[in-house]
């Protein structure tokens, strides 16, 4: 594991705020790593979101600091030829085998004055870097990536913030902190499938029962096989996978809850009792796919209650598990997907 115990993050006037954001809320709430901001004196700068900061040190200060991570913002004074005084603390790190991360902007500086030259890189088009950069030689090396992580040095385009984010923390493996995975699973396309959404409405068939824990659990042999029997026998088309929808349950095992068990359909008929068919509602939730037996259930939970409770999203005692691939025999290969209604 690459060591990150100290973050710089160089600002200047009209600095683009939303880039360097991401990486740092994550690194900043997730984790121990310092974070110091810095500009050339130390004095205040207005990003180009004309945001006021003031930095925590100047240039001078961090030439001294042990840094581990340098991230370089863009911003139109990049392009511009602008804040090449930084360039010896780049160079100081690279010759340190320390990390430098550039975004947009960031990437014409290094550009102009060589540092791609020789290794895989990106930034917002090769044909406008070779135009702000004339003495750029790396067009070879240029990797027409959202992010590119080569070495020690990680770029970025403009538009690929969620991207660069993900670059920075693979190399130095700050995924393998849970809270700060799941946090980043909601920006990352590419994640196991953490989802803030707000799901369509469907057709349900389906029954209800008033239970505790376990009576729940005398259900699951038997309650999904019953109601395939009575959506055939009603002359409907079943569509989906069966679900299990849980209204106020707690996880206490003696809490009497009320759970519907049923199956997606491609239309709502006339049904008799105790069977209940409808058209169910838009449904806002958070969701995470559970792969393996329903005995560890509870991690997945646990994962999402303890995400839910960092973002601040409030439950409101409705929550759908969908069983998308069931193995009575391989229960480690079910696939389940469960949706935690919020409010």
């Amino acid at each position: 594991m690459k060591k990150l115990d100290n973050c710089y993050v160089f600002l200047f006037d009209g600095y683009s705020d939303w880039e360097p954001a991401l990486p740092m809320y994550g690194i900043g709430s997730f984790t121990d790593i310092n974070i110091v901001t810095f500009s050339l004196n130390g004095q205040p700068v207005t990003s180009g979101g004309k945001l006021p900061v003031q930095p925590q040190a100047s240039l001078e200060q961090a030439m001294k600091a042990d840094i581990d991570l340098l991230i370089l913002p863009g911003g139109a004074p990049m392009e511009q030829g602008a804040n090449t005084e930084v360039l010896p603390l780049v160079q100081q790190l690279l010759d340190r085998q320390k990390t430098v991360a550039a975004i947009c902007g960031a990437t014409v500086l290094l550009a102009q004055h060589g540092f791609l030259d020789n290794i895989a890189h990106t930034s917002n088009h090769a044909e406008v870097l070779k135009a702000l950069a004339p003495a750029y030689k790396g067009g070879d090396f240029y990797d027409n990536s959202p992010a590119v992580a080569a070495s020690q040095i990680i770029t970025a385009s403009a538009t690929a913030m969620v991207a660069f984010t993900k670059a920075i923390f693979n190399h130095f493996d700050l995924q393998e902190n849970e809270q700060l995975k799941f946090w980043f699973s909601f920006f990352d396309a590419g994640s196991a499938g953490t989802e803030l959404e707000n799901t369509l409405p469907f057709h349900f068939f389906y029954r209800r029962y008033e239970t505790n824990y376990a009576g729940m659990i005398e259900l699951v042999r038997t309650a999904i096989k019953v109601v395939y029997q009575q959506a055939v026998e009603a002359g409907l088309e079943i569509c989906g996978a069966p679900q299990w929808h849980y209204h106020g349950f707690d996880g206490q095992p003696d809490t009497v809850f009320t759970l519907d068990i049923g199956l997606p359909v491609t239309e709502v008929k006339p049904v008799t009792a105790p069977w209940q068919c409808e058209t169910l509602p838009p449904f806002k939730c958070v969701g995470m796919q559970h792969h393996g037996s329903w005995d560890l259930l509870a991690n997945t939970y646990g994962k999402l209650f303890a995400g839910m409770g960092m973002l601040g999203l409030q439950m409101n005692g409705y929550t759908r598990e969908q069983y998308l691939r069931y193995n009575f025999e391989h229960p480690e290969k079910n696939i389940t997907n469960v949706q935690i209604g919020i409010v």
